[in-house]
């Protein structure tokens, strides 16, 4: 049953939480009047929620008691309508240690993770930033990425002709570009530091996941070289685009220029290194 006592406020900036927000819309969990970005919410709907804290814990407001509820509280009440068991297991301790955390991880790097600038014209919803939980966001995802360049290696890279390195050649090949970005990043403020080691961590990945329907294809159908040369070709083109967005976003393009030749410059080094027998 669809609840109309209850409004979600949400940043509309951030296409993960406009994702979720319209799910909860289109399985019936809130009606539309349910669903408030903040850019469009009343003074009095404002004033009734901790604006700090909203910032980092996405608020439920119910309208009838003014009771507030945030971040993983507001989710497990907005599913507990249609799973009432969610909401006990959800406040078990143990669990709600765990998806507390979880969220928190979401959250604080969220805008890390989509790269979305506020329009100066709405209200700038960017979380605070927590240097545990991006710590752990670069930690993580640095893992992820070296672990996944094992099937890179096996699966991609070795089929193509004129390369020639090894599976340890190729770590450390990665393991040197990383060691460059933690030196680059000693030259930034602290924050912007993290915000840059952030967004290539995170473009890393983005390029190693639109790899993946290129290894399943070679895998499975061996669709041939030019196929292969083809879809590199569009992924490089895709991924520089990405890459002057994200240091754009992260306000490193243009006042630390600098930095980011020479991030470019190792990135292109790297490329070239893998055809290059050592």
């Amino acid at each position: 049953m669809e609840n109309t006592d209850k409004i979600l406020v949400y940043d509309d900036e951030c296409p993960l939480c406009v994702a979720y927000t319209s799910a909860f819309v289109k399985t019936g969990l809130l009606t539309t009047e349910g669903r408030k970005p903040f850019s469009a919410a009343s003074p009095e709907l404002l004033q009734a929620i901790n604006w700090k804290r909203s910032k980092d814990e996405i608020p439920l407001l119910d309208l009838n008691t003014k009771q507030v509820w945030y971040g993983i509280d507001a989710l497990l009440e907005i599913l507990g309508q249609k799973m009432p068991l969610i909401i006990p297991i959800g406040r078990c301790k143990p669990v709600n240690w765990f998806l507390k955390r979880l969220y928190s991880f979401i959250s604080y790097n969220r805008k890390v993770i989509v790269a979305a600038k506020s329009s100066p014209s709405k209200i700038d919803c960017t979380p605070s930033f927590n240097l545990f939980y991006r710590s752990l966001f670069l930690i993580i995802f640095l893992i992820a990425n070296t672990l996944m360049l094992y099937p890179v290696h096996q699966h991609l890279l070795s089929q193509i002709p004129g390369y020639s390195l090894t599976t340890g050649q190729l770590m450390a090949l990665h393991g040197v570009i990383v060691v460059i970005n933690c030196i680059l990043a000693l030259f930034l403020p602290k924050q912007t530091a993290f915000e840059y080691l952030g967004q290539v961590n995170m473009l890393a990945l983005v390029t190693h996941l639109l790899l993946i329907p290129l290894l399943i294809t070679d895998a499975y159908l061996n669709p041939g070289s030019w196929v292969n040369f083809m879809y590199l070709s569009l992924l490089t083109i895709v991924i520089f685009k990405e890459y002057f967005r994200r240091m754009d976003y992260a306000n490193i393009l243009s006042r630390y220029r600098l930095i980011v030749s020479i991030n470019l410059a190792c990135i292109i080094g790297m490329c070239l290194c893998l055809f290059v027998p050592f």
